[in-house]
């Protein structure tokens, strides 16, 4: 019957990763809620955008910043932005072309359901001569190009906040001047509920502050051994041909010792960092479950930026996988909502924890860091309003 059930699920996602690429259009972007702010700012993080400027009411570009990086960029989120001038009004047909301009610039953008859309509607105007003070037109997030830059950063972040000595003072104290606790709090939030666990996690991009939070909990909280392993993944050594379920750049040890653990970290950070955007999710969750077989559940520690490249291997995951999301401020990927769905798991953010999405039925709604999402063909999808 299992292997049924995996046959399935394959034909299943390949299935939906092919439609997906190809039903989205303007007029289903045009259909999503709308997120009003009193006045749009542009922030980015470690992420850059293209900005493509247009006037109030009016959807020719007069500049964008970088129309290059635009052709290449891994995007993962566009913000569509406009007035509340005239009030309330529908701004439908004039964002419809707004929307097919950069379709036309990169049709990707519009049909793959990945790269998530907000529309924004700014609040601050109350006639036509505030509303022109204001943004119009469209920003593009995207995520720069991972790099031996980037793993030198990483490695040097690693050494820098993961102390050689693993007392409890040195560590407690480097864990107060974390910027970022958010794993950290997610996983004391958790601690009772997971038992007999493995910890999987992501070392791709700038994973290494959420890696480093992994590590210091390991040997902060008191988890009764309650972790058997942990598993490194970098997605292939920075190799260039990266096969699905053969990548590789995965890196197990059985243990909870701080020293063992933080020099896994340094290993699979020097030996690469993938070199490109999605990771091999799967491949390490299926490595570490026949490294670990005893385990109960696997806590995947996941680059909520990054798409999940071999979800075609979902089939053969059989344990439990607990999505800690890293990087949720730019929204939340279904990718990794499906993922733990479909293996009994739960998703857990800053904010909240899921815990029953394989429960959910058919059209059921839920919420998840202030967005709607909805049980669509047994597949968790962004809801829109109709």
């Amino acid at each position: 019957m299992k292997s049924i059930k995996n046959i399935i699920l394959i034909v299943l996602y390949i299935f939906t990763s092919f439609g997906s690429l190809n039903a989205r259009n303007a007029e289903d972007i045009i259909k999503q809620r709308e997120v009003k702010k009193f006045n749009y700012f542009l922030s980015t993080g470690l992420m850059k955008a293209v900005v493509i400027n247009m006037q109030y009411g009016q959807a020719e570009v007069i500049s964008n910043s970088d129309r290059t990086a635009m052709k290449t960029a891994e995007v993962f989120r566009v913000d569509l932005v406009f007035s509340d001038f005239p009030s309330e009004y529908d701004m439908e047909s004039l964002n419809l072309k707004r929307i097919r301009l950069i379709q036309k610039l990169r049709p990707d953008l519009v049909k793959d359901e990945k790269v998530q859309w907000r529309l924004i509607r700014q609040m601050r105007c109350k006639n036509a001569a505030e509303a022109k003070t204001l943004f119009h037109g469209i920003v593009i997030h995207y995520r720069p190009v991972q790099s031996k830059d980037i793993m030198e950063v990483d490695t040097r972040f690693l050494l820098t906040n993961l102390p050689v000595s693993d007392s409890i003072r040195s560590v407690n104290k480097l864990r107060k001047l974390l910027v970022d606790t958010s794993v950290i709090h997610i996983m004391n939030r958790n601690k009772k509920r997971w038992k007999n666990m493995v910890v999987v996690t992501d070392l791709t991009g700038s994973m290494s502050p959420y890696a480093s939070q992994v590590i210091l909990w390991l040997k902060l909280s008191s988890i009764d051994n309650k972790v058997s392993s942990v598993t490194f993944f970098n997605d292939g050594d920075m190799k260039h041909i990266k096969p699905i379920g053969s990548t590789g750049g995965i890196y197990m040890k059985r243990t909870t010792d701080y020293d063992e653990i933080r020099e896994l970290a340094l290993i699979t950070v020097r030996a690469g960092n993938g070199g490109d955007g999605p990771e091999n999710d799967c491949e390490a969750l299926i490595a570490t479950q026949k490294f670990n077989p005893n385990a109960k559940e696997m806590i995947l520690i996941a680059d909520n930026m990054a798409p999940i490249k071999d979800k075609v291997l979902i089939g053969q995951i059989l344990k439990p996988v607990r999505v800690v999301l890293c990087g949720t401020t730019y929204g939340i990927n279904i990718e990794y909502l499906n993922l733990a769905r479909d293996t009994g798991g739960s998703v857990h953010t800053m904010e909240k924890d899921l815990t029953h999405l394989m429960e959910m039925e058919e059209g059921k709604t839920f919420s998840l860091n202030n967005i709607v999402f909805k049980i669509v063909n047994n597949r968790i999808i962004q809801f829109s309003k109709t």
